[in-house]
């Protein structure tokens, strides 16, 4: 065998050397060309284009375990030379890989000089996984009561988060630290709507009501503290970091309690990690399910949004990213508010102002999720998985907390 995996190794090898380099996809003619040739292009085997017949190659299972990782390697190699490239989840396994290209030899796809063409591998069907056992991505809700599933994170430690700071650092930051505080703690004016950047979908330049909004007013203000830069940026995330952080002990110490002391007393607690809601689990995996999408199908929108052929696909994808990590956090803050033990009447208030924006935020990527299917008729198995999974967790929401479409949010709803 390891004679014909040589023999195979050179075959690779005279193949690659027959592909045409690469063109730089940086420059914005070469970019207009590959979304031409990406959308108008017809697709065709990868066996015909890089010359070598999908019999060459052995199955996984007659192969060693190096031998299987030098070929993939090899193949993955040739691939990117002919700009192709299949998009595997992180914990696919090198043996899976290589059967999945190799299965995969003969079918079809659009061939581009001027970039990368990525391949699908996966369709977010989770009856149908193409890598049972090496991608939790689909992976089936467990009970709530399950503190094994990947989704439940557990505890983080917050205070490793923040930065450090020096005292020359902190002297020089002191005025703007003062500032801001000031900003936070400085009364709110009349014409300011109470609670309603609680409820609001974050997207500022398209709200209506930023003239009646303290925390924009606020964001706003500090913002014009520095310039945009990174370095100034990071000093700014410091700086406000650093002024909550003194509001807080501030706030402590008029009711008592010693700052040290509590951090002391927390440190001492064991606490177990607080099971997730199966809501929870859902919203998270979406988010999940989402950036494995967009990763396996760059091209094709960058290629779409270039050439202009469908108006409306960057939008719609817009609204899709905006909203991957604002639907876990939203459902996160609506569930966590209705299982306080406390049954806090504001508690439960909030959670279904959070469940409402929620909900709106999934009717928006559906509508999008639908444009786009529209878009890109190929990637209509994938895109229903992913509108069966968002439909799924709508319907449950609302089922949880019945109340939330009827909420009423401050300002937008009055």
């Amino acid at each position: 065998m390891n004679s014909y995996i040589q023999q195979l190794l050179e075959l690779i090898e005279e193949s690659l050397n027959k592909a045409t380099p690469p063109i730089d996809h940086h420059d914005l003619e070469v970019e207009q060309h590959f979304a031409e040739d990406f959308l108008q292009g017809k697709p065709e085997m990868i066996s015909n284009i890089v010359g070598i017949d999908k019999y060459n190659f052995p199955s996984a299972n007659k192969l060693s375990e190096k031998q299987t990782t030098t070929l993939l390697k090899a193949i993955e190699s040739l691939l990117l030379a002919y700009n192709w490239e299949f998009m595997f989840p992180e914990q696919v396994t090198d043996e899976v890989k290589y059967q999945f290209i190799i299965d995969h030899w003969s079918s079809k796809h659009v061939h581009c000089q001027q970039g990368i063409v990525q391949i699908e591998t996966c369709k977010f069907d989770e009856n149908n996984c193409p890598f049972p056992g090496h991608c939790n991505v689909c992976q089936s809700f467990k009970g709530d009561k399950d503190s094994d599933h990947h989704l439940n994170k557990g505890q983080v430690d917050f205070t490793s988060l923040l930065p450090d700071y020096s005292a020359e650092e902190e002297a020089t930051m002191r005025a703007d630290i003062d500032k801001v505080k000031y900003l936070m703690k400085a009364p709110k004016l009349d014409h300011y709507i109470a609670g309603i950047h609680n409820y609001c979908d974050g997207r500022c330049n398209l709200c209506a009501f930023t003239d009646r909004c303290s925390s924009h007013a606020l964001n706003a203000e500090i913002d014009n503290l520095h310039q945009t830069d990174k370095t100034e940026s990071e000093k700014q995330l410091k700086v406000i970091l650093k002024a909550t952080t003194e509001i807080l002990e501030e706030e402590l110490t008029k009711k008592g309690i010693n700052i040290d002391e509590a951090l002391t007393e927390l440190d001492d607690l064991t606490c177990e990690p607080k099971p997730k809601h199966d809501l929870e689990k859902q919203a998270e995996s979406y988010a999940e399910k989402i950036k494995r999408w967009l990763e396996s199908n760059q091209m094709e929108l960058e290629s779409r949004i270039v050439a202009q052929s469908e108006s409306g696909i960057g939008k719609d994808t817009e609204t899709i990213t905006w909203f991957q990590l604002f639907i876990p956090a939203k459902v996160n803050r609506a569930i966590n508010g209705m299982l306080n033990n406390e049954n806090s009447e504001t508690d439960h208030y909030d959670a279904k102002g959070s469940a409402k924006i929620a909900l709106i935020a999934i009717d928006e990527c559906i509508s999008a999720w639908e444009n786009i299917m529209m878009s890109i008729p190929s990637k209509e198995d994938s895109i229903l998985n992913l509108l069966k999974h968002l439909s799924k967790l709508r319907t449950e929401l609302e089922e949880y907390i019945p109340e939330a479409r009827a909420f009423v949010r401050p300002g937008f709803d009055e």
